[in-house]
């Protein structure tokens, strides 16, 4: 467990001391696709940190739909916000695949977030969040629906890969559509289109971006 743990963004550079604090505070849980990890308005959500698998964030509208949020890759967390706010979370957290999630209740969490290089991963962490929020808005706002897909797998690209050809996992076609607001039909010529262009190459359940510039300017409009 600690050597899994210790090969997390979130615990870079913590001391030995804290991986074996973190391992007794942990709860290791596999969840299968379309599996619930917290409901919207669950008072006591915990904090969760993908291992392997791939989940995604939702709300519900006042009529009853599910509005994407955001997906949340291996080695990536959710469900801080409202641990640090002391309130219920405002949306849901689910499975897309088959993933292996580590559980921090509530209290162990705030214990978690006072050590300070977690609480400098989880600063640096919601500010680029609260960026791609803005760009989000931005991307429902272009005209062409290629546009718009192509921004959503920009945005899919981890922030730390620096590769001009970085491999990615993206979420299931039905996720890419509801996030860009187009048919699944849509999303799956788009992206027959970019392979077809060279922009983009399926590496098994994964894409390699193959030409980063001109994604970019794609997804820019």
């Amino acid at each position: 467990m600690q050597i899994l743990l210790r090969e997390q963004p979130l615990f870079l550079g913590a001391s030995d001391d804290l991986i074996k604090k973190v391992s007794e505070m942990v709860r290791l849980t596999e969840f299968g696709p379309g599996d619930y990890i917290c409901f919207q308005g669950d008072p006591r959500s915990p904090f969760v940190l993908v291992i392997s698998g791939q989940l995604r964030t939702s709300t519900l509208s006042e009529d009853g739909r599910e509005i994407p949020g955001r997906v949340i890759n291996p080695g990536q967390w959710g469900g801080e916000e409202p641990i640090v706010c002391n309130s219920s979370i405002h949306g849901n957290i689910a499975a897309i695949r088959k993933s292996t999630v580590a559980l921090f209740s509530r209290s162990h969490a705030r214990e978690l977030f006072n050590e300070p290089n977690v609480a400098r991963v989880l600063i640096n962490s919601m500010a680029l969040r609260v960026m791609h929020l803005v760009e989000r808005h931005a991307v429902q706002g272009l005209p062409r629906a290629d546009a718009r897909i192509s921004a959503v797998i920009e945005s899919a690209i981890n922030n730390a890969e620096k590769d001009e050809s970085p491999l990615i996992e993206l979420p299931d076609q039905a996720t890419i559509a509801a996030m860009a607001k187009v048919s699944r039909e849509t999303v799956s010529r788009v992206l027959k289109s970019l392979t077809s262009r060279g922009v983009i190459a399926k590496e098994g359940r994964r894409i390699r971006v193959c030409d980063r510039v001109t994604l970019h300017a794609l997804a820019t409009g």
